[in-house]
């Protein structure tokens, strides 16, 4: 059941899920501020964020200590999926929300998350829309087709549909105990995301996109050739570990 909640002075009403925001963090003090300011200006503020800094080394921290909604738990095993599974498991709302250190949420993400899972209580997992930070400037949310057309792709050529991506998507805190423990940990191996998603399918629970559930994200940070070839050859890993997907995807672990 979902946690009641005891005031509406924050503009919520008493029942409405609650919601954890677990953002994942390495040394990202040149965007973490855009990151948590837009989680600041939220229609509806979240009820927790929680900041895993995953070793950093530069302000990330202190930057991010400076904003008096922000939790920072710290998590010394280095990679993204143990940096997600401590966030995860920090989290105490209904609903975890996860998202990039340098994504950049729209004004209503929170309010939406609300939205979706108060009005499909089916659904066990959100996985949401992005917009191309470079081409957004302000309080624009443009060139939505990219990611679109990026997903269309990627999920047709791995079989996984629809895909939960990093820097914008929900689950239960629920299923998220479901499926911990088959949830792979090293990045260097597995595709992450591809795993919690296969992992969320395979267990019997429903994935939605919500085209309404909007971020905007840098992708000229993403356009790394070497990145992106690991990517390829991670997904297809993953695929072949559940089994799962595009079996002309599979590729044996090296």
């Amino acid at each position: 059941m979902p946690t009641v909640r005891g005031t509406t002075a924050d503009g919520t009403t008493p029942n409405e899920t609650t919601v954890s925001v677990v953002i994942p963090a390495y040394n990202e003090s040149k965007v973490i501020e855009a990151c948590l300011r837009a989680l600041s200006a939220q229609t509806q503020p979240s009820d927790e964020i929680v900041l895993v800094d995953n070793n950093s080394s530069d302000d990330t921290v202190a930057l991010a200590s400076a904003f008096p909604n922000v939790r920072v738990v710290t998590e010394h095993r280095q990679g993204i999926t143990y940096a997600r599974t401590t966030g995860f498991d920090s989290a105490t709302m209904d609903v975890i929300a996860r998202i990039d250190a340098d994504t950049v949420v729209s004004p209503n993400w929170v309010e939406t998350i609300r939205s979706e899972f108060d009005g499909h209580p089916d659904v066990d997992a959100l996985a949401g829309n992005a917009a191309v930070y470079e081409f957004s400037p302000g309080r624009r949310y443009w060139a939505t087709w990219w990611y679109r057309t990026f997903r269309r792709w990627h999920e047709k050529s791995i079989g996984v549909s629809p895909m939960m991506y990093g820097y914008n998507c929900a689950l239960r805190r629920g299923a998220w105990a479901d499926i911990r423990s088959i949830v792979s940990f090293d990045d260097q191996v597995i595709s992450e995301d591809v795993d919690v998603t296969i992992s969320l399918l395979k267990t019997g629970h429903t994935v939605k996109f919500s085209p309404r559930l909007v971020v905007k994200c840098h992708m000229f940070r993403t356009i790394d050739f070497g990145k992106l070839k690991r990517y390829y050859d991670t997904d297809g890993i993953t695929l072949a570990k559940h089994r799962f997907g595009n079996p002309a995807r599979w590729k044996a672990a090296a």
